[in-house]
């Protein structure tokens, strides 16, 4: 079927919308995740600058250089490819940090090259790769060239190659691992409520959307805990005692739960507990634990602050904004029962 052209722009609108939020997301992703960012970056030089010689030694009948360059090009980009799966990408760092050493002595022994060339691969594998593994890979490259006496002109030139590599893999080292040390800060910065220290609700967007899709099929919990009375606390007594007591449970909830369960600032005064691979008994448990914790650990000559908890167990195939939801029913439910307390949602059966 032949379909008119558009007479003006307008048409192609949603189109160019699309793809202008396909790029937006790969600059987000890029921007969010370092090692994916470096890998991307690595497979086009890679790109750039062997694929134009792997072509032309193909064309002049050089056919095994050809063929190993076009097999380094390759591998590249087809770990690229994987790495853009979240589940993926820190494997496929650690793999492509060893491909590209591998490359360079390959080059370096066969073909000739200065071993200069390390240092192409030298910083790249620190930032991308794990440290422990960018020292592994590194220091074999390394040792390998230099081991070969053959490939330096003379024995000046065979001490400035160690010298140069030796002091470039300190300083790439330092670098990398202060970068990550940024990194690793901000985003425990982003990931916080700045009051509480509780994770915030991005974050649990991040972590439910994550459970879901790697461990959909087993049993897990959320709670929605809400403090009782916390307009009154803060008008009766002011808000720096409303702020003392929700400082107080996520100190309580964070120091009294296992490693895997978190606790999120929800907004307000109202928080959410996740408790994965736990089914509705175990919450309970928990929950009457913090309960008793949290009122024990308020001082004695003030009035007892109390929550409400609605608790829901995951039914597999819902979304997480479902399950969010019934939650939030069950812990209005509590709300209306007296609070101090909580209820429990029935596993929903029909997913929308």
């Amino acid at each position: 079927m032949l379909i008119s052209p558009p007479h003006n722009g307008i048409a192609r609108a949603p189109d160019q919308l699309t793809w202008r939020g396909r790029l937006s997301a790969v600059s987000g992703r890029m921007r969010n995740d370092l090692q994916l960012a470096i890998i991307t970056l690595y497979s086009l030089c890679v790109l750039v600058f062997i694929g134009p010689f792997a072509v032309y030694r193909l064309v002049n009948g050089d056919i095994v250089i050809g063929i190993a360059d076009s097999l380094i090009l390759f591998c590249f980009l087809a770990l690229a490819a994987l790495a853009w799966n979240p589940r993926w990408t820190r494997l496929i760092a650690n793999v492509l940090a060893a491909v590209a050493a591998l490359g360079v002595v390959l080059v370096i022994m066969v073909l000739d090259l200065s071993p200069m060339w390390v240092l192409s691969t030298l910083v790249g594998n620190f930032l991308m790769a794990e440290r422990r593994v960018a020292l592994a890979v590194n220091s074999s490259m390394v040792i390998i060239i230099a081991l070969q006496p053959d490939l330096f002109q003379n024995t000046a030139e065979h001490a400035t190659f160690v010298s140069v590599v030796g002091m470039t893999s300190l300083f790439s080292l330092i670098f990398a691992s202060r970068v990550r040390t940024q990194r690793a800060k901000l985003h425990e910065l982003a990931a916080r409520d700045g009051l509480t220290g509780a994770f915030n609700r991005r974050s649990l967007d991040t972590d439910l959307t994550q459970l879901l899709e790697t461990g959909s099929r087993q049993t897990h919990s959320l709670a929605m805990i809400d403090l009782d009375d916390f307009k009154k606390l803060n008008d009766e007594l002011g808000h720096e005692r409303g702020d003392h007591m929700l400082k107080l449970l996520c100190k309580v909830a964070m120091d009294g739960t296992r490693g895997a369960d978190r606790f999120y600032r929800y907004g307000g005064e109202e928080f959410v507990l996740l408790l994965p691979e736990t089914p509705l008994a175990g919450a309970k448990v928990a929950l009457k634990n913090l309960s008793r914790q949290f009122k024990q650990d308020q001082p004695a000559d003030a009035h007892a602050v109390t929550f409400s908890t609605g608790l829901a167990e995951y039914t597999p195939g819902e979304s997480q904004d479902a399950w969010l939801s019934r939650a939030d029913t069950a812990l209005r439910q509590a709300k209306r029962d007296g609070k101090d307390c909580y209820r429990q949602s029935i596993s929903s059966r029909t997913i929308e």
